[in-house]
C-alpha cells in the first residue's frame, strides 16, 4: 500500500517550488486525490513522475 503524502512532503522528495507542484497536479504529471479540501500525492505517483523525468532525460 502506498502513503499518501502532503505538499511539503512531496516537496522533500521533489525539488519544486510551491507554484509548480500545483502545476504539475493541474497539468496531470503529477496525479493527486483530494480528501475533503486537502490534496494528496501517493508515494507511487512520485516514483512514476521521476522515472518519466529519468526516460526523457534518456530520449
Amino acid at each position: 500500500m502506498s502513503k499518501l503524502l502532503n505538499e511539503a512532503e512531496v516537496r522533500k522528495l521533489i525539488p519544486i517550488g510551491h507554484s509548480k507542484y500545483y502545476e504539475l497536479i493541474g497539468s496531470g504529471a503529477l496525479r493527486s486525490v483530494k480528501i475533503g479540501r486537502r490534496r494528496f500525492v501517493a508515494e507511487q505517483a512520485v516514483a512514476d513522475y521521476i522515472a518519466g523525468l529519468d526516460h526523457a532525460a534518456a530520449a
